[in-house]
């Protein structure tokens, strides 16, 4: 059945979920639904999203005719970054130049839920998926764009009539970077701190001196603990103020969080190990 594709100015784009239930019979169907829609409008990709289903679920057209069917499809690996013209259903005659990675490594399922992992080295293939990827988390491909680049694509839009919502698109830049950026550079000194042992038989340093990193360690560590709730609450607040924000999305946060508290634990343990001036080290 060919479905009504969802068009900007239509808001419908929200961060999808992940299929859980592969023996239920309405997923068969849903594919099929979007590679009829694709047929009837001549499209290469598609995603549930844009028929309104918010499901991790991105079909291609292969050029022997065939589907690609990933489902919850996850990229592990970018590499090369290239300036890419490409259109979408979502936003009609309209080129945009986004920025893209010419290769990429992904995860996905298949239909029957096995799954696959696969590297792509065509760049217009990965653009593509790219492209789709973004629909998935509840963004557009404007949100990979400049400010000034992307207020030029919406006049060219609002004069054919389609006029955007306001507050629909995230702005390329948050706050919350701010945060992620003074963490980082926190744990950059943590990480530092553990060569104390080595720099303190080089360069001959008191048990004053290294007590005085150790104490360094022990206010970070928590500090970055309080940063990152401070992020989270931030990314929640963006996440109300803006429809469309691929940063803001649940998924992301977490991920952002927990590399930096894994990190900000193990620099930690690894302080009181080999900072600690009462350390055998030492």
């Amino acid at each position: 059945m060919v479905k009504e594709l969802v068009v900007y100015p239509d808001d419908r784009i929200l961060s999808c979920t992940d299929v859980r239930d592969f023996k239920d019979e309405s997923l068969p169907r849903l594919l099929g639904d979007i590679r009829d829609t694709m047929e009837a409008h001549g499209l290469e990709a598609l995603t549930a999203m844009q028929v309104a289903h918010p499901f991790n679920i991105v079909v291609i057209k292969k050029q022997d005719g065939s589907y690609w069917e990933l489902i919850n499809p996850r990229i592990l690996k970018k590499e090369g970054r290239f300036e890419h013209k490409e259109t979408t259903s979502y936003y009609p005659d309209i080129e945009l130049t986004v920025p893209r990675y010419e290769r990429i490594s992904l995860l996905y399922e298949d239909r029957h839920g096995n799954p696959h992992s696969l590297k792509v080295e065509d760049r217009e293939l990965a653009a593509l998926i790219q492209q789709q990827m973004d629909f998935l988390a509840g963004g557009t491909p404007l949100d990979r764009v400049s400010k000034e680049y992307r207020e030029r694509v919406l006049e060219a839009l609002a004069d054919k009539g389609l006029v955007p919502m306001s507050g629909e698109v995230c702005p390329t830049f948050s706050r919350k970077d701010y945060v992620t950026s003074f963490t980082d550079k926190i744990l950059f000194l943590m990480g530092l701190s553990l060569l104390t042992p080595l720099a303190a038989k080089l360069f001959h340093w008191s048990q004053e001196t290294v007590a005085k990193i150790y104490v360094f360690d022990k206010f970070a560590f928590p500090f970055v603990i309080v940063l990152m709730i401070v992020y989270f609450i931030y990314a929640q607040y963006e996440a109300k103020k803006y429809r469309q924000c691929s940063s803001c999305q649940i998924g992301n946060q977490i991920g952002i969080i927990l590399k930096r508290l894994v990190a900000d634990l193990a620099f930690a343990v690894g302080a009181w190990l080999l900072v600690n001036p009462h350390s055998p080290l030492f």
